[in-house]
């Protein structure tokens, strides 16, 4: 029999009503075993195929396309939330890993808890995750870490256990990292901080589109393991070299390949925490009570941050709505809006690069858990997205994702608006994907609304305005820029990095068409990781 969609089973009537768990998903605690499958699965018999959380982060991509999802999604019941607010956020980090990580602990127990403790000791606040008021909305700020944005929260525990199962089992990867602007850093940062031997990585990042600081915390770092590239492309046209080159067993096995873009489960997983955290903070900043609700808005990409937040929801976590705030690069708002999950011809330049995505991977991930974990119909509807670019959500669908989500296009007129409004009228200054936020959220609930008459409304702050002059100059003027720059709020590793001297780094061309572009850069990656083609990063050093 069918299984009852997610929306079905979860919605609630009362605004201020705890969120009960669907009873489709099924109940686990502290597992012992978890076990994990991919969205695509259709095996009937013995069962589906069943991966461990070490394989799981060490694979990015299921073997059969598809991303890896827990088998069962761990509950979380009003007590266990009761417990976790007033812990810290390593400790509620630890808490939420130990229920997907279960006994396949890279290390002794104690171990982990200090594996955890240390992805947040760079961290530059106390609460790793602050949440301020800005108007009548709850910001909270996921860009306190080393890179300056949220991409932090995910790699730093990511790349740790990476090393500690690779150590382990004395195998090595070779991760390789595509970005927007971001993660690139991050992932680069995350690698240089576990200095392990086992890993090594490669990150790509589109020529011209990303900032002049994201450039310069990639080919600044002094790390022997890491190598850069930029490729004349989207943000995420080297999506599908990479996805074919872990596709290929023989050659993944044999370079031990692994992915660590949000594809990879161990990120969203990884976020979980920040969801939680920030619901707490709502809470006590509201003088509310564990299972009163609040609204979250999110500035989406590829959607990592989205899944990790519907995941959370999916848990237990008292959410009513997500909002996905998207610039022109809109298929997530198209999708939600139209269930138009359509591939656009061209990716259009914006004031907030970073969250510039054409097909956001995740999207997978909320259809699974929308469709109650039908691994059959996702299975389908990815078929026809990866051989035609274009999947149409049938009504049913659609109005399935709208019961949980809500979406706007903010383009960068309004982008500047919403920046210029908060800094102006609220003394807060905002980055142009916060900014993206920022606009959907007041668009929807209101720039003066009542915070006590409906649910909190939490933005989700991913990035410092430090990494983006053009954007904070463009919207508030060069000398609100210079002013800041020249003040203490200007980080001074940001300050150090702009003042830092580049290496060489290599770069794919475009070779036509971008199916001619694509198996181009393809076929350059496989001949630097099996040593056919020497680096300009390698040569740049001799």
């Amino acid at each position: 029999s069918s299984r009852l969609a997610l929306a079905g089973l979860c919605r609630t009537s009362l605004i201020h009503s705890y969120h009960f768990v669907p009873h489709h998903i099924q109940q686990t605690h502290l597992s012992c075993d978890m076990k994990f499958r991919s969205t695509r699965d259709t095996s009937t018999t013995p069962g589906p195929k069943l991966a461990s959380f070490e394989e799981v982060i060490s694979k990015g991509y299921a073997p059969d396309g598809g991303l890896y999802v827990p088998e069962k999604l761990p509950q979380v019941s009003k007590q266990d939330l009761e417990c976790w607010r007033n812990l810290s956020f390593p400790a509620l980090a630890e808490q939420i890993l130990l229920r997907f990580v279960g006994e396949d602990l890279p290390g002794k127990p104690e171990e982990f808890t200090q594996l955890v403790c240390s992805c947040y000791e760079d961290f530059t606040v106390p609460d790793v995750v602050p949440v301020k008021r800005v108007g009548s909305l709850l910001v909270s700020e996921l860009f306190h870490g080393p890179t300056f944005c949220f991409k932090d929260l995910g790699l730093q525990p990511l790349l740790r256990l990476l090393s500690a199962y690779a150590q382990r089992a004395d195998r090595k990867h070779n991760l390789l990292v595509s970005t927007t602007g971001d993660t690139g850093p991050a992932a680069l940062r995350a690698v240089s901080d576990v200095a392990s031997k086992n890993l090594s990585m490669i990150v790509f990042f589109p020529e011209g589109q990303i900032s002049e600081l994201q450039r310069k915390q990639m080919t600044t770092l002094n790390c022997s393991s890491a190598r850069v590239a930029t490729f004349q492309g989207g943000g995420d046209d080297m999506d599908l070299p990479l996805k074919r080159l872990a596709a290929d067993r023989a050659f993944a096995q044999r370079h031990g390949l692994c992915g660590i873009n949000s594809y990879n489960l161990g990120r969203p997983l990884a976020q979980l925490s920040h969801f939680f955290w920030s619901y707490f903070r709502a809470l006590d900043l509201c003088g509310l009570q564990v299972g009163d609700v609040v609204d979250i808005v999110i500035p989406c990409g590829a959607l990592g941050n989205l899944a990790a937040g519907f995941m959370a929801k999916c848990m237990g976590l008292p959410v009513r709505r997500f909002v996905a705030a998207t610039n022109a690069n809109d298929i997530t708002h198209r999708t939600f809006d139209r269930g138009e999950f359509h591939r656009s011809d061209e990716m259009e330049k914006t004031l907030s690069d970073a969250i510039n995505i054409q097909v956001p991977y995740n999207m997978e991930r909320l259809l699974y858990y929308l469709t109650g974990e039908d691994s059959a119909l996702v299975s389908s509807w990815m078929k026809v997205m990866d051989e035609t670019g274009k999947l149409t959500l049938p009504d049913r669908w659609l109005n399935e994702l709208k019961q949980h989500f809500s979406s706007r296009r903010v383009d960068d007129e309004a982008t500047c608006k919403a920046m210029e409004h908060a800094y102006r009228q609220h003394q807060y200054l905002a980055d142009p994907h916060t900014s993206v936020a920022l606009s959907a959220a007041w668009h929807i609930y209101g720039e003066e609304a009542d915070p006590s008459a409906s649910p909190p409304v939490v933005v989700m702050a991913t990035a410092s305005p430090c990494k983006f002059e053009d954007s904070v100059s463009i919207a508030l003027g060069s000398e609100t820029w210079q002013k800041y720059i020249a003040s203490s709020e200007f980080p001074e590793a940001a300050r150090q990095i702009l003042q830092a001297k580049e290496k060489a780094f290599d770069k794919l061309e475009k070779e036509g068409s971008l199916k001619a572009s694509q198996s181009a850069w393809e076929s350059a990656v496989r001949e630097w990781l099996g040593g056919k083609k020497k680096w300009q990063w390698l040569r740049s050093k001799l």
